[in-house]
């Protein structure tokens, strides 16, 4: 009897065991999450198709071009350089969904930025449209050429800027502007 009893509760603990660890399984992590785009962030381009305007969050962003290449393999010992000099500094990003620039350019800066763990959350970024405009005119004070745009400021002072692609590479024209080295982007007059 006493043999039938502890069988019965063995059963029971393996049932619920089994039960529970089943159960985690399938709850999804925390950091799983879905990003939803609302449509007062969509439009179209002059071809009709869909892209992003005005301002945008970083997963937004990711979510959005989760499908452009990210193969870009950013050089680690400039981004050992780059890392105490970002900390405290602010960024704007101004580019295009539509953009083949910002489609070869962005993925490496997103991967630099998340490689040395900058804080993406404070960094604004704007998705203009074919005419380098938003609906709400947020880039009207940035003074824009090209897209992308990369801005760096400190103490809310513009540094520099990487308009449409950087001089050496992604990582070396970050370094180079927030060293205080000499930069000059590709339109500088």
């Amino acid at each position: 009897m006493k043999f039938k009893f502890n069988l019965i509760v063995f059963q029971t603990f393996l049932l619920l065991l089994i039960g529970c660890n089943s159960n985690l399984t399938q709850k999804k992590s925390i950091y799983d999450k879905e990003i939803q785009i609302p449509d007062s962030l969509k439009g179209k381009d002059l071809e009709g198709n869909e892209i992003l305007l005005g301002e945008i969050n970083i997963d937004q962003l990711k979510e959005y071009t989760k499908n452009w290449s990210n193969t870009y393999n950013p050089k680690t010992d400039i981004l050992k350089k780059i890392k105490p000099l970002i900390k405290k500094r602010d960024m704007v990003l101004i580019m295009g969904t539509w953009c083949e620039d910002s489609e070869r350019e962005i993925p490496g800066l997103i991967k630099i930025l998340e490689s040395i763990n900058y804080d993406t959350a404070k960094m604004r970024i704007i998705a203009v449209d074919e005419n380098k405009i938003t609906p709400n005119f947020i880039e009207k004070d940035y003074d824009l050429i090209n897209i992308p745009t990369i801005i760096f400021y400190d103490n809310k002072n513009e540094i520099n800027r990487i308009v449409e692609f950087p001089i050496k590479s992604i990582e070396e024209d970050i370094l180079d502007i927030l060293s205080g080295k000499a930069y000059k982007h590709a339109y500088y007059k």
